[in-house]
């Protein structure tokens, strides 16, 4: 579960990382310094993290982009999740978090990428 966020952190099962991928069960730091060579930012989404997000058969994929939204998500990335069959649900990171534990709660299988500053 996720417990809370602020600027350039979030707690999840009562541990502190930046900015996650969520697969499943499994949470992992973005790699933030390919991000940054690649885009100069972390507000990008790398292709490798769209992969990630799209594995392991999620019925929905959240995506928070920051805490006050400034990372945007391309129609092409949101194509690709929709292609599949997979709900996506973008929203600020404060906000994702209630959404995020709600539809874990309910059992649905659940991948996220959660953006943490900005």
């Amino acid at each position: 579960m996720i417990n809370s966020t602020q600027f350039g952190e979030i707690i999840i099962d009562n541990k502190k990382y930046y900015q996650v991928l969520i697969i499943g069960d499994k949470i992992e730091e973005r790699d933030y310094k390919k991000l940054k060579e690649l885009f100069g930012t972390s507000h990008e989404i790398g292709n490798w993290e769209i992969e990630a997000l799209i594995s392991n058969n999620p019925e929905i994929i959240i995506i928070g982009t920051g805490q006050n939204g400034a990372m945007e998500v391309d129609e092409k990335t949101i194509k690709k999740f929709q292609d599949k069959g997979i709900e996506t649900i973008i929203a600020t990171t404060p906000k994702i978090i209630e959404i995020y534990n709600d539809q874990v709660k309910l059992g649905k299988r659940v991948n996220a990428l959660i953006h943490t500053t900005c």
